[in-house]
């Protein structure tokens, strides 16, 4: 979640930059809006279960994290929005799938609907990062990311992380102070 904010703070700095928009608090909500939108099934998931992930396979990374299902919108975004509302729409979204097809997780359904299977890079078959020319992608069909949601899932882990990042605060905190003065920085030096 907080690589999501990152990025789409990242995201409409630059194109703040590029397109000579003002780099407003509106800009900078629309560019982290942006880069939670595949995000929208965890919340979906969140309300039709009350938690998020653990040893089922739910709607997280499923429904909304279909690369296709964002072409028409940002197509839309760029004709009547203008190119610098296009790209940080394509940015934020295309950023969050980057970034969601390697680390945790088994990746999502990166060639939906044409292909069923879920993709990651630099993983092992088990969901371990592998930085090997033999993990460079891998896939799994659904039944075998629900196998591995059994065998790794942790039913608590929304609570779980929740619970550190309430115990961890500060350096939460002290991350999104640099943050701030990074991309204050970042845009003086620029313009």
């Amino acid at each position: 979640m907080f690589l999501d904010i990152l990025l789409g703070l990242f995201w409409a700095t630059l194109t703040s930059f590029i397109f000579d928009v003002p780099l407003t608090p509106w800009w900078l909500f629309l560019g982290v809006l942006f880069a939670f939108l595949p995000d929208t099934d965890f919340w979906i998931e969140l309300l039709e279960r009350g938690t998020v992930g653990g040893k089922k396979l739910g709607a997280h990374r499923v429904l909304t994290h279909i690369p296709f299902l964002f072409v028409i919108p940002a197509i839309l975004l760029f004709v009547y929005g203008g190119p610098a509302l296009g790209t940080l729409f394509i940015l934020g979204v295309y950023g969050h799938f980057l970034h969601d097809a390697t680390g945790m997780g088994y990746g999502y359904r990166l060639l939906y609907p044409f292909s069923p299977l879920f993709y990651k890079f630099f993983s092992d078959k088990d969901g371990t990062i592998s930085y090997t020319r033999k993990n460079l992608l891998v896939h799994w069909t659904k039944e075998e990311v629900e196998a591995l949601h059994e065998k790794h899932g942790n039913d608590d882990w929304l609570q779980d992380d929740i619970r550190y990042h309430q115990e961890h605060w500060r350096e939460l905190v002290l991350q999104i102070i640099i943050l701030i003065l990074v991309i204050t920085l970042f845009y003086h030096v620029l313009t």
